[in-house]
């Protein structure tokens, strides 16, 4: 196995190390005071040298990489500023990459050039109130007459939709897991409404979406139904974007540390000197690269393995739990200081821990590691509330 970057990664890694180092780093951690503050420049920024188009058709002026060089972008742009890489994820891992990999041409030139160009920002939006983990129980119901196709139901969780433009949003076209499809709406669509903000952990916004006869286009139909099986396989692609912007906010907190045990004293002596804290160090180098591994191998076998599941399941409860264990163990080594909002570990800490449910929860992750392994189906409905 070659763990060896080529030259085309090793260029793109040298080019978003320097970007982040000179234009998306000074700032970065104080953008967790604004959280309702999208980073407009540094987004323009990036699409500007074509990071957003990085996994997207030429047709639509994307440069085609494979997917894991968008991983890799979406990874260094967070290391440098992890509001800003909310924002790569969700054009390079998120809702615009199941446009480019199942919407038609029309639908290609119609919804990515403004996304790649930086122009417009965009959100998923899958949760109800009764359809969390069980995605197939979702209730939003979608219906086509003619042209048109009309909208009615309720969501909860969209982050950041009270500032984006678009939105990718799971519906019910008909009665059971077959009848789930997708459609794209823009946030002017009549009888489509967006909450107030509300709050993550984090201080991350999230909102609620309500449809009331939402009218759309047909044409703005990504599925009418029968692709639960290929929405999921293209979700998994971004639980692995999800995954690595976690994890690299956690790098974040694993040099803080570093730093902060070499340069703080107690007993007239560094930190790092006690066999406590570089234990707590070694411990947090070995969690969070481990998880990387299991990262990068999942993105590199693609949502085309027949392990595909597995593998992406596997790498996001380790990403997500390392990333988590790693920033408490910053706060730990900072002490007092590292609960105090002044500065930025704790802060790293929530964004780390609200992932143990975004892109589903550990529990149900491990329920599906444990299926593949033991090759059986795990049916968590009761007889009589089966489709």
């Amino acid at each position: 196995m070659d763990f060896n970057l080529t030259r085309e990664q090793q260029e793109l890694v040298s080019l978003l190390e320097k970007v982040g180092r000179e234009k998306l780093r000074p700032g970065a951690l104080d953008r967790r005071f604004k959280p309702d503050e999208t980073p407009k420049q540094n987004i323009k920024l990036l699409a500007d040298l074509g990071i957003f188009g990085l996994c997207m058709p030429a047709s639509v002026g994307g440069s085609e990489q494979p997917y894991i060089n968008g991983i890799l972008a979406i990874e260094k742009i967070t290391e440098a500023c992890p509001i800003t890489g909310q924002y790569a994820l969700m054009c390079i891992g998120g809702p615009a990459m199941f446009v480019a990999k199942w919407g038609t041409e029309d639908q290609k030139q119609k919804f990515l050039p403004a996304a790649i160009a930086g122009d417009e920002y965009w959100s998923i939006s899958l949760t109800e109130p009764i359809a969390g983990t069980d995605l197939s129980a979702l209730r939003t119901r979608a219906t086509i007459s003619g042209s048109r196709c009309l909208i009615n139901g309720h969501k909860i969780f969209c982050s950041h939709a009270s500032t984006n433009h678009r939105f990718l949003v799971f519906v019910r076209f008909a009665e059971g897991a077959g009848g789930i499809g997708a459609v794209l709406i823009s946030k002017d669509t009549p009888g489509f409404t967006i909450s107030a903000p509300h709050r993550h952990m984090s201080g991350e916004p999230w909102c609620e979406l309500f449809f009331d006869n939402a009218e759309i286009s047909v044409d703005d139909i990504l599925f009418d139904g029968n692709a639960f099986g290929r929405l999921l396989s293209t979700y998994s692609l971004e639980r692995c974007a999800g995954a690595v912007t976690t994890l690299a906010a956690s790098r974040i907190a694993f040099d803080l540390a570093v730093e902060h045990a070499k340069e703080r004293k107690q007993f007239g002596r560094p930190i790092a000197d006690f066999q406590m804290t570089q234990a707590r160090l070694a411990d947090m180098y070995m969690r969070y690269e481990s998880a990387r591994l299991l990262l990068y191998r999942a993105v590199a076998e693609g949502d085309e393995s027949p392990n595909a599941r597995l593998n992406t399941s596997a790498a996001f409860v380790a990403a997500t739990e390392a990333a988590a264990y790693v920033c408490e163990q910053a706060m730990n080594i900072f002490g007092g200081s590292g609960m105090s909002q002044d500065l930025p570990i704790e802060w790293l800490y929530r964004l780390a821990r609200e992932h143990w449910a975004a892109g589903g929860t550990s529990d149900i992750h491990r329920s599906m590691i444990a299926a593949d392994i033991l090759g059986v189906h795990f049916n968590h409905r009761l007889p009589s509330q089966q489709y």
